[in-house]
């Protein structure tokens, strides 16, 4: 009984039943086993004996899953274990009531005692709900159950682009264009709602297996706009390798930081590395994305073409003006790529100039850098 999450330690820490009671149980299950027969759990022959009631029972799975022992989520039934995230595990499970396979985020208890990390949780869920695109992880159900936070998600029998990424080496240019097309959809969808993702990355670009379909992932700190009105940071939210220069600084956002972190994005699969990473800290990185230029994707791949180095570069333009200002305007160039082979009459793309001293863009917060400066001695 070292396990105080376990269904009979608790029961006995409630006061339900007695350690004596969860012994004859266990010995129980033992004899069944012993018999070739699938032992029944604890809470079922508790109730079975009449030791403990219905209710009790649904009170000792809410401080289970307040502790994260078990996963007992009603109207699913949890299968396997796929992974562990920032905020909590990811479990396979069936949606009994529609008898299909879904994908289940459940926070981990230690979040889940702070009110800021369940509304981001359940602002991810209503980010979702909002969008409804064959390249966007589809949301099914959000609530809380015995206990446990969990957002249930369509299932993807794959792997993510970082996954693949982590094996070494470039994808080939094709590949990378059809993938980097699907998730500026997936984009352009998300414009059109308003809302801006802050996190694309290759790790949040899930591959189908058997079809081979991008879907864009993770919206746990997406954040959703006023029409025509920019967002406001809450403090530097992305991941170093693809995050924005307007985020490093905590500027106002919008879609065009999305461009800005799928065209890193881009770059890291037609070229094999991350833009600015040296294997430096995340802060040094970010650093960079603010004021080192850009070499040209080509120049560290010569296998890419100047069409979709040009695109790439155009992505990653640190004003935001000089980038494509939208989904939509990007996938034109995109499409006009994977048609036609290259794009017409255009410029080598050439490293962008880096921030003058002293200067600050527009709409910069002095805080922000001032930290930013002092940490790396600038």
């Amino acid at each position: 009984m070292t396990q105080t999450h376990s269904f009979g330690a608790v029961a006995v820490e409630l006061g339900f039943c007695t350690l004596e009671q969860v012994k004859e149980c266990i010995e129980v299950q033992v004899k069944m086993r012993a018999l070739g027969i699938a032992p029944k759990k604890v809470g079922e022959l508790l109730l079975e004996k009449g030791i403990i009631t219905e209710e009790q029972a649904r009170k000792i799975f809410w401080v289970q899953g307040q502790r994260g022992g078990h996963v007992e989520i009603a109207g699913y039934r949890v299968t396997e274990r796929l992974g562990e995230g920032s905020m909590g595990m990811v479990y396979k499970a069936t949606q009994i009531s529609m008898d299909r396979p879904v994908a289940l985020k459940v926070l981990s208890p230690r979040l889940a005692a702070n009110a800021k990390f369940v509304e981001r949780f359940f602002r991810e869920a209503r980010a979702v709900a909002r969008l409804n695109h064959p390249n966007i992880i589809q949301g099914i159900d959000v609530g809380v159950s015995n206990g446990v936070h969990y957002f249930a998600m369509e299932y993807v029998d794959g792997t993510t682009v970082g996954n693949l990424l982590a094996r070494g080496g470039a994808f080939d240019e094709k590949r990378a264009l059809r993938i980097i097309i699907q998730i500026a959809q997936a984009l352009e969808h998300a414009n059109q709602n308003n809302l801006v993702h802050r996190d694309v990355k290759p790790d949040n670009i899930m591959l189908v297996s058997h079809t081979g379909v991008a879907k864009l992932c993770d919206l746990g700190v997406a954040v959703m706009l006023q029409p025509g009105v920019a967002g406001t940071s809450d403090g530097v939210v992305g991941t170093p390798n693809y995050i924005s220069p307007e985020q490093v600084l905590g500027e106002e956002l919008d879609i065009r930081t999305d461009i800005y972190a799928l065209g890193a994005s881009f770059y890291h699969m037609i070229t094999g590395g991350a833009p600015f990473d040296k294997g430096e800290d995340g802060l040094t990185i970010m650093a960079k994305q603010v004021k080192e230029p850009l070499v040209p994707p080509n120049v560290v791949n010569p296998l890419v073409s100047e069409s979709a180095a040009f695109i790439t570069t155009k992505m990653m333009k640190k004003p935001r003006d000089e980038r494509y200002q939208t989904p939509a305007d990007l996938l034109i160039d995109l499409k006009f790529l994977e048609d036609e082979g290259a794009l017409p009459n255009f410029k080598s793309p050439a490293p962008a100039a880096p921030t003058a001293p002293g200067t600050r863009p527009r709409g910069h917060k002095r805080s922000s850098v001032y930290r930013l400066k002092r940490r790396l001695n600038m």
